[in-house]
């Protein structure tokens, strides 16, 4: 009998969140969502990376709000793609 392992990945909603948020802000600025490869939160970390198809854009560290709502996480995303990007 054969075992098979399986990696489950699980996300946190916290990623799910950035990962969301983050291919919105990059249509808002006139770029293509797909352009982000992955958005991880390492392990005990306080942060997500968003990482990017185009190995020439550095990963963008997003931290995790303390209380802050939606809009806010939203605009800090924002206003990082747009750093990132110069737009």
């Amino acid at each position: 009998m054969a075992g098979f392992l399986f990696y489950v990945d699980v996300m946190t909603d916290f990623e799910d969140r950035v990962r969301r948020m983050a291919r919105e802000a990059m249509r808002e600025i006139g770029r293509d969502g797909d352009e982000i490869a992955d958005v991880t939160e390492p392990p005990g970390a306080d942060y997500c990376v968003i990482s990017f198809r185009d190995e020439a854009a550095k990963p963008i560290e997003i931290a995790k709000p303390l209380g802050a709502g939606e809009s806010q996480e939203m605009d800090e995303i924002r206003r990082a793609v747009q750093y990132r990007f110069g737009t």
